[in-house]
Formats: structure tokens, C-alpha cells, sequence
């Protein structure tokens, strides 16, 4: 797959894909060869991840409502084998995929205040999540580094279960919303309820929203 790959949201309508990778994650599916394909972003479609026209039955609105979002960054410091590390987390852009705990749970922990502590890591492990993490909420400073995303030249979409697409290296003809947000690497809402459109907020988590379910469009 070539860089001719492009993502466009339709006005109150889906996701199209231009020369689509093929789709990894809960819903894999091989798409060689396509010259283009239309992903479901309204929650609804009976065919997920793919669009079914179901958006026009919902009343689905692509509009974000961005007066409802927080999109200042919070900058977390703490020093690590001697190099002082920041790491700066932008609330809107956050999906919940949790990589993050998962893969350094003494660094990230929504338990404690601050729930980030990079004191508590090592430099390799706390370079390890912020690759993980797929939307590009993370980024980190190492001594007096610009704050960064650490990415790969991978060009991919991965649905996640009962959650946004994660995209690579896909250029994405929409307004970037979310303080430092990063264009190699997003994630897309696919419930229909984030107030951040088209990018993932966490909605589908909080409202507890399924593939199973019949979806919701705001």
C-alpha cells in the first residue's frame, strides 16, 4: 500500500477510505485491491465496521461540539535515571485503550494523584508506551527534547473492539482538534457520541458502548 492512502469524512455520513490498507484488530478484513471503502462512524450500521446507510436513519450529526471538550494539555514531570522526562497528556484525544497502564501500570495509574508519575518507570519503558499509545494523547520530553509522539512508518487502520479506529500514516482531510495532536498516528470515533468529531474522545468507553449494540448517533 502506498501513500495514496486518504481518509475523508462525509458531512453527517462515513468514513471514506482511498486505496484502504487492509483493516487489522476486532474486525480484520482484507482490502486489496479496493479502490475505496466507506467505514461506519455513527454507531449504527448492522455491518460494522463498514457503513450500511443506517447514519440517515439515526439522524447522525458529524458537527463536534467542541464547547463541551477540554483540550488543554497536562504536563506530568519527574526525573529517570538522571534525565528529567515530562510527559504531556491531552484529555480529548484520549481513547481509554489503556495501553498505557497495561505496559507501565507503576507509571500510569488512574488510582493515584497524579495518576502519571514517570519517576516511577524506566526511560525504555516510558518510550515503549508512548509508541503504544494509538491516538497520540501521549507525548514525552526527555531532558530538553520538544515534547514528541513516537511513531512508525506502518500504514494501517485497527479497529478496536467496542472502540475508534486507530489509524497510521494516513493523511486525513479534517481540522486536527486536541493540543499537540499528531497526523502520523489518530484515532477515529466510531460510536457516533464523541463531542470531538472526527476523532475519538472516550465517549464509547463512558457510555459503555458495544459493536453489539444498536448505537447511537448525537
Amino acid at each position: 500500500m502506498t501513500h495514496s492512502s486518504k481518509i475523508t469524512p462525509m458531512n453527517n455520513g462515513p468514513l471514506i477510505v482511498d486505496s484502504p490498507p487492509n483493516l487489522s484488530g476486532a474486525a480484520p478484513a482484507e482490502l486489496d485491491g479496493k479502490e475505496k471503502v466507506a467505514l461506519c462512524r455513527c454507531g449504527a450500521s448492522a455491518n460494522k465496521p463498514f457503513c450500511d446507510g443506517a447514519h440517515a436513519k439515526a439522524g447522525f450529526e458529524s458537527a463536534p461540539d467542541h464547547s463541551k471538550i477540554r483540550n488543554a494539555p497536562l504536563d506530568y514531570s519527574g526525573e529517570v535515571s538522571g534525565v528529567a522526562v515530562t510527559i504531556s497528556y491531552t484529555p480529548v484525544l484520549c481513547t481509554h485503550a489503556a495501553r498505557c497502564q497495561a505496559k507501565a501500570a507503576a507509571v500510569f495509574d488512574p488510582k493515584k494523584r497524579p495518576w502519571i508519575q514517570p519517576e516511577n518507570g524506566t526511560l525504555e519503558s516510558i518510550a515503549d508506551v508512548i509508541a503504544a499509545c494509538p491516538s497520540g494523547a501521549l507525548r514525552v520530553s526527555f531532558g530538553e527534547q520538544t515534547a514528541q509522539h513516537m511513531t512508525t512508518g506502518d500504514i494501517a487502520i485497527e479497529v478496536e473492539k467496542n472502540g475508534p479506529y486507530h489509524v497510521s500514516n494516513i493523511p486525513l482531510d479534517a481540522e486536527f482538534n486536541g493540543a499537540g495532536a499528531s497526523r502520523a498516528k489518530y484515532s477515529l470515533c466510531r460510536c457516533g457520541l464523541s463531542k470531538n468529531k472526527p476523532f475519538c474522545d472516550g465517549s464509547h468507553y463512558d457510555a459503555k458502548w458495544t459493536d453489539d449494540g444498536a448505537g447511537a448517533a448525537d
